[in-house]
């Protein structure tokens, strides 16, 4: 390989950057940052469609005009204006985006939820904190939540993107090796640059999860860790802090939805019982040198194998033999994201569902 080359791939870092930025150019220093920009060559793509963003919030405002609008092809779409709404730079894609303000941009953006998610609800949704440890299923399910209207969320998760990821992970090869936090960060602005994310690139440790649940406090944890002591260990703490749990487990293409309800009572057991005190005390005891053979049993017990279908009860056992993981597919993952975002609302917003496992089983649908 030429040399040169070589030392050019060798230099190269990983862009990081995860957050848009905004100006305003009524703003006479926005204007100069924006031009630095421009100058710099770091701005390839610019999108202005802000009179079209008007145009659907008129309709907004005013279902009527869709009628009025469908008869007459000239009703206005609204005015490209650079002074009006913001522009919004996205660093990753070098890309500027001209958009209607916060507030605008929200109710256009969340229109579509109406009637089936209730003004009081949607309220109660932008509301909410939601902590979510894991974003092998929690990257879904925080795009799901987004995009039902949720503003605050806090995200955790130790990993990077590898390739075997891709068979599930809602991303692709250009962002192999970056931060699972980040890639769904990136993601959750697209759609809403307004959100509030924090994120926990080093993951769930027992020295911060005081923190990821209190500062600020949040209203659901959303548990999806693969380490097993500090699912057990949130849990203890969601349980002191009465904070509910939710937990989506693919199970073949079908899922489990566990919800411990600690904000209504703190003494249930963790995982409502189906974790058994001997699985616990078993995981306790596991340590880096543990044989991999006992630590597949005791992920497999920790959901309890009788609930598991009969190719994943079965792969526990193939793992380093045959199987260089526990499987995983695509179809199980997003309908997990979905079911998440589905019973978040159920537990933090209409708070009426109890406790309990619940199973979804697609491999029993029926033809009526």
């Amino acid at each position: 390989m030429d040399k040169k080359l070589d030392n050019y791939l060798k230099s190269v870092t990983i862009e990081s950057d995860s957050q848009p930025v905004f100006f305003d150019l009524k703003n006479q220093d926005d204007q100069q940052k924006l031009l630095s920009l421009f100058e710099l060559n770091k701005i390839k793509k610019v999108i202005d469609n802000y009179g079209e963003q008007n145009g659907e919030l008129a309709l907004v405002n005013n279902p009527p005009l869709i009628a009025i609008k469908k008869e007459n092809s000239t009703v206005s779409e609204g005015v490209e204006d650079p002074e009006k709404g913001l522009w919004i730079y996205f660093p990753w894609k070098d890309t500027l985006v001209h958009s209607l303000d916060k507030e605008d941009y929200e109710k256009l953006r969340l229109s579509r939820n109406n009637n089936l998610i209730s003004p009081s609800q949607q309220e109660k949704i932008k509301a909410l904190r939601i902590g979510l440890a894991g974003l092998n299923v929690g990257n879904p399910g925080a795009i799901s939540l987004i995009q039902e209207g949720v503003q605050k969320l806090k995200m955790a998760d130790l990993d990077i993107l590898s390739l075997s990821n891709l068979n599930r992970f809602r991303a692709g090869l250009p962002d192999v090796e970056l931060d699972k936090t980040i890639i769904t960060a990136r993601q959750i602005y697209e759609i809403n640059p307004f959100a509030e994310l924090e994120l926990y690139s080093k993951g769930i440790q027992s020295d911060n999860i005081d923190k990821f649940l209190l500062e600020p406090k949040i209203d659901l944890l959303i548990e999806e860790m693969d380490n097993l002591k500090l699912k057990i260990a949130i849990r203890e703490k969601a349980k002191q802090f009465k904070i509910p749990v939710l937990m989506v487990t693919g199970n073949g293409s079908n899922i489990i939805i566990d919800i411990e309800r600690y904000d209504l009572d703190e003494n249930i057991p963790l995982l409502n019982g189906y974790l058994k005190p001997e699985i616990i005390e078993q995981i306790s005891k596991v340590v880096p040198t543990t044989d991999l053979r006992e630590k597949m049993s005791l992920a497999r017990d920790f959901m309890g194998k009788e609930y598991l279908v009969k190719e994943l009860r079965e792969s526990f056992d193939r793992v380093g033999i045959d199987l260089a993981g526990i499987p995983q597919l695509a179809e199980a993952t997003f309908f997990r994201g979905a079911t998440l975002a589905y019973f978040t609302r159920r537990i933090a917003v209409d708070k009426d569902i109890p406790s309990g496992r619940y199973l979804l089983e697609v491999d029993k649908l029926k033809l009526v």
